[in-house]
């Protein structure tokens, strides 16, 4: 089984993944992970993140499979990650990584997953959240890990986040026309689990 979750940055896409990826006994994938890897590789050889030869040549020295994908979330780091996602050569880079990953089931977050990674995935959910309820997550998540930013500055960066992500030629974030779309915004994170749960076991019933 392949369920692929989709949403904009700070919709809580990935808390949600690892707990259904819990409840069903499945592998889970961040592919976020895979670009901040690539993104914190590359601040850390001094490569501009517009130098798109250069990132491609970098990126392809990384063994992802090898490399334990931290969960870096600095500002510059996800400031360059957002760049650099951008790049149809870094992402058809990570393509086999991904449908590799999950060939035997998994549960696969993203921003591209259930409309180019995995278009047949079984089940398909699309996170969303209002700005405002994004930008006070990604604050709070911050402040917990000791990152000192104002919400106004978090909230000015998911914004701009996601007109690149939105507006981006290549694989731009979008939900599948297949997509159960949940507005997490006034949900709690039981009642999305919940739902999502059950909704896929009344899919299974009929499988």
């Amino acid at each position: 089984m392949i369920i692929a979750i989709d949403g904009p940055a700070a919709s809580g896409k990935g808390t949600i993944s690892k707990r259904i990826a819990d409840y069903f006994s499945l592998p889970h994938l961040d592919t976020g992970s895979l670009y901040r890897l690539a993104a914190h590789h590359i601040i850390e050889n001094n490569i501009d993140p517009y130098d798109i030869n250069n990132i491609i040549k970098s990126s392809k020295e990384i063994n992802f499979s090898e490399k334990k994908l931290l969960d870096i979330r600095d500002s510059n780091v996800s400031y360059t990650a957002s760049i650099i996602s951008q790049y149809k050569e870094l992402r058809e880079l990570l393509i086999d990584y991904q449908r590799n990953f999950a060939s035997d089931g998994g549960v696969v977050d993203g921003r591209d997953i259930g409309t180019i990674i995995f278009p047949n995935a079984d089940y398909k959910f699309f996170i969303t959240a209002s700005l405002e309820e994004r930008a006070n997550r990604r604050y709070l998540q911050y402040k917990e890990d000791n990152i000192k930013l104002d919400r106004n500055s978090i909230k000015t960066d998911i914004k701009d986040r996601d007109l690149r992500d939105m507006n981006r030629k290549i694989a731009p974030l979008k939900r599948a026309i297949d997509a159960v779309e949940i507005d997490t915004t006034s949900m709690k994170i039981d009642d999305v689990i919940d739902f999502i749960v059950k909704y896929i076991h009344k899919g299974m019933k009929f499988d």
